[in-house]
């Protein structure tokens, strides 16, 4: 059977559909490749935990983030309960609907300067409801630090490019919420708490 113009055109184009949606199907099965440890633990990230662990933790947060406060005490219980093979580091991921997250930040940034970040951290998200300028200003004498100093970097905000950095580390590399882990280079899709323990529990017995 001789075929028209018409009908060539036809096979033809059904023929390439069936490829472009092959070739789809193949890309989407396969499996997200995990990102590199130094992608996601920059040299300038805070870190607490084992340096030289296999398995490392990174979390994408934000101070004003309510799930990211709920989220905290469960991840200061991971990292202490396995600090000799975990790695933990946090990241910066304000998100633009929290006028005072990216001030945390700075605050955060200002006291690791002196050595505090983490109880810079904990302070800030045990008090997240009192979030304002003048209680950042304030956490100086809370926590010890030289006033001067910190007030500078704060109010110079020093930290800024830093923060600017994780954000859009963090939009590269999937980050659409807070808190966002990422575990071994794999990205979680948590529903609770206690999932991320048991990812964590499970990641660390394998090895």
């Amino acid at each position: 059977m001789k075929l028209s113009g018409e009908s060539k055109i036809f096979i033809a184009i059904a023929v390439i559909t069936v490829i472009i949606v092959g070739i789809g199907v193949a890309l989407m099965s396969r499996p997200a490749q995990n990102l590199a440890k130094s992608d996601l633990i920059p040299a300038s990230a805070n870190t607490i935990g084992n340096k030289n662990s296999e398995d490392y933790l990174v979390e994408f947060s934000d101070f004003q983030c309510p799930a990211c406060k709920s989220f905290s005490p469960v991840v200061k219980e991971i990292v202490e309960k396995n600090k000799d093979k975990l790695l933990f580091a946090y990241r910066h991921f304000p998100l633009s609907q929290h006028k005072m997250a990216v001030p945390a930040s700075l605050a955060a940034e200002a006291a690791g300067e002196q050595g505090k970040f983490w109880e810079m951290h904990d302070y800030i998200f045990e008090n997240q409801e009192s979030l304002s300028e003048e209680f950042l200003l304030a956490a100086a004498d809370k926590l010890g630090l030289d006033k001067e100093k910190y007030e500078k970097a704060f109010k110079d905000k020093t930290y800024q490019d830093k923060i600017n950095k994780d954000l859009a580390d963090g939009s590269k590399f999937g980050v659409d919420s807070t808190p966002t882990f990422f575990l071994n280079g794999e990205k979680l899709n948590l529903f609770s708490q206690k999932d991320l323990e048991q990812a964590v529990s499970k990641a660390i017995n394998s090895n």
